[in-house]
Protein backbone atom coordinates (compact mmCIF):
# COMPACT_ATOMS: atom_id res chain seq x y z
CA UNK A 1 0.00 0.00 0.00
CA UNK A 2 2.70 2.40 1.15
CA UNK A 3 4.84 1.46 -1.84
CA UNK A 4 2.04 2.50 -4.53
CA UNK A 5 1.31 5.88 -2.66
CA UNK A 6 5.22 6.35 -3.02
CA UNK A 7 5.22 5.06 -7.13
CA UNK A 8 1.91 6.91 -7.98
CA UNK A 9 2.80 10.35 -6.17
CA UNK A 10 6.28 10.28 -7.79
CA UNK A 11 4.59 9.66 -11.53
CA UNK A 12 2.60 12.46 -10.43
CA UNK A 13 5.09 15.04 -9.60
CA UNK A 14 7.24 14.09 -12.26
CA UNK A 15 4.26 14.51 -14.73
CA UNK A 16 3.52 18.00 -13.06
CA UNK A 17 7.31 18.77 -13.69
CA UNK A 18 6.93 17.88 -17.27
CA UNK A 19 3.96 20.16 -18.12
CA UNK A 20 5.20 23.10 -16.67
CA UNK A 21 8.64 22.55 -18.65
CA UNK A 22 6.91 22.16 -21.65
CA UNK A 23 4.53 25.47 -21.13
CA UNK A 24 6.42 27.79 -19.24
CA UNK A 25 9.74 29.03 -21.43
CA UNK A 26 11.04 30.57 -18.72
CA UNK A 27 11.06 27.30 -16.28
CA UNK A 28 12.61 25.66 -19.21
CA UNK A 29 15.11 28.54 -19.53
CA UNK A 30 16.18 28.01 -15.99
CA UNK A 31 16.45 24.81 -16.09
CA UNK A 32 18.87 24.36 -18.80
CA UNK A 33 20.72 27.43 -17.97
CA UNK A 34 23.52 25.40 -16.50
CA UNK A 35 24.22 23.59 -19.15
CA UNK A 36 23.90 26.31 -21.58
CA UNK A 37 26.82 27.85 -19.17
CA UNK A 38 28.78 24.95 -19.58
CA UNK A 39 28.84 24.55 -23.37
CA UNK A 40 29.67 28.61 -23.33
CA UNK A 41 32.77 27.32 -21.11
CA UNK A 42 33.64 25.18 -23.16
CA UNK A 43 33.75 26.88 -26.27
CA UNK A 44 35.59 30.05 -24.37
CA UNK A 45 38.04 27.58 -23.83
CA UNK A 46 38.51 25.93 -26.75
CA UNK A 47 38.65 29.69 -28.47
CA UNK A 48 41.63 30.98 -25.94
CA UNK A 49 44.02 27.16 -26.66
CA UNK A 50 43.22 28.35 -30.75
CA UNK A 51 44.45 31.75 -30.19
CA UNK A 52 47.08 30.93 -28.13
CA UNK A 53 48.28 28.00 -30.87
CA UNK A 54 48.30 30.91 -33.67
CA UNK A 55 50.34 33.42 -32.14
Amino acid sequence: MMTNAIVFGSLALALVYFITWAVRRDFREQIERPKHLFQDQIENYDNQFVEQKHE
